[in-house]
């Protein structure tokens, strides 16, 4: 009779754990906040570009450090053909000497390095006409403020008249940089994309889309001897304009308008193996522990119930580690999801720790017989089966995570 009643008890149990389950899920799928995009868009240009990014490691993760959607192959037409058309044309090429002090957390970058252009006689009486010079109108769109603005300086006093017409000058830059694209779903497998975001300026609209073009020099662009950050594996760089539209008009009347725009980046990578030792090798440690808790034997209950409070504690010390080198994320990583299938593993191992320790507790006061005997292999053939089922477990659940994740984001 108290046998039933308790397992009555136990039903009631399971049955309110669930009820709460489901109305937490409930309340906090209420209370997520939706993200709100950005209404500004980019697309990638007709214009020459340079791409060095391993094309393997494209296909194998998805990483690329191309932003926005392509032209249709129509709209790669008429956008060539607006190119040609511009009644200004700057040629820009961006080589950055070195790249250091990456902050994930924020996440931002610092660096350093030249930028060069090149403008014809028509872009150059528009600025004298407006008592001008051309770095004044260019924007570092993605600068951060830091101890100083990032700016272009001047190399030389003004700029060099060619013979063929054109003029150009040299400039150095320096500052702290935001990045906008990163990996941080398959942490801790990141990839990370520093850029460097040049844009003119425009006040009157003379200066818009249809009228003013960048064109990247994919020949003389690149990277120097110090564009490398100590830790990191270096993936590539790239240059190339876009059509940025923005989704207002700033006050002046009419449409949006869009605008030219070109970026420079470095995409780092972290090394697989690095990675894995570094954050994953523990957590395996860890939760070989769990793996071999019911090989303690069966009357030390005090030390199989300890092992998962043990591990519980040291999950939560590891996720809280590695977690201060991200920024504060609205999903899940993929070592996050890690972490959860370790978490559940854990409360089932414990929740059987307990279940097994009431039976062999009732098989203490069982008399002997076939009865006692069957009882027993049941609870042995559990404590044999518990490793194997959490291999299979946990592999199934860690792989489809990985597969899950989206594409290069």
């Amino acid at each position: 009779m108290a046998s039933k009643k308790q397992k009555h008890w136990n039903i009631l149990a399971v049955v309110s754990i669930l009820l709460a389950g489901l109305l937490a899920f409930s309340g906090i799928n209420r209370l997520d906040v939706g993200r709100v995009p950005s209404r500004d868009a980019l697309r990638l240009s007709s214009a020459s570009r340079a791409l060095t990014t391993d094309s393997r490691r494209m296909r194998g993760d998805g990483w690329t450090s191309l932003r926005g959607e392509k032209l249709s192959d129509q709209e790669m037409v008429l956008d060539q053909q607006g190119l040609e058309e511009a009644d200004y044309h700057v040629q820009v090429g961006i080589y950055a000497t070195s790249t250091y002090d990456l902050d994930l957390s924020i996440p931002s970058y610092s660096s350093n390095g030249y930028v060069w252009m090149r403008w014809g006689e028509e872009l150059q009486s528009y600025l004298s006409e407006r008592d001008q010079t051309i770095e004044q109108g260019i924007t570092l769109v993605n600068g951060l403020l830091s101890d100083a603005d990032p700016v272009l300086t001047p190399m030389s006093s003004a700029p060099v008249h060619n013979d063929d017409g054109t003029y150009y000058q040299l400039f150095s830059y320096i500052g702290r940089f935001y990045i906008d694209k990163a990996s941080f779903r398959h942490f801790p497998f990141v990839t990370v994309s520093l850029p460097l975001v040049l844009e003119m300026e425009d006040v009157n609209g003379a200066l818009d889309y249809p009228h003013f073009r960048f064109e990247p020099d994919i020949q003389n662009s690149g990277m120097g001897l110090f564009a490398e950050i100590i830790g990191w594996l270096n993936r590539g760089w790239s240059i190339a304009e876009y059509r940025h539209n923005y989704a207002t008009n700033f006050g002046l009347g009419g449409s949006a308008d869009d605008y030219s725009l070109v970026i420079f980046d470095i995409s780092f990578g972290t090394s697989s193996w690095s990675a894995f030792w570094r954050l994953m090798l523990p957590l395996l440690v860890v939760m070989a522990m769990v793996l071999l808790v019911f090989k303690v034997r069966a009357d030390e209950q005090d030390a199989r119930a300890g092992i998962p409070v043990t591990v519980l504690l040291t999950l939560v010390f590891l996720q809280q580690t590695y977690r201060e080198e991200l920024p504060d994320l609205p999903f899940l990583t993929f070592l996050d999801q890690v972490y959860v299938i370790a978490y559940v593993v854990t409360l089932l191992a414990f929740i059987l720790v307990i279940f097994i320790g009431r039976r062999y507790g009732e098989l203490d006061e069982m008399p002997e017989g076939d009865a006692k005997n069957r009882k027993q292999r049941r609870l042995e053939q559990l404590d044999e089966i518990w490793p194997l089922t959490v291999v299979i477990f946990s592999s199934i659940s860690i792989f489809g995570c990985w597969i899950t994740l989206p594409p290069g984001g």
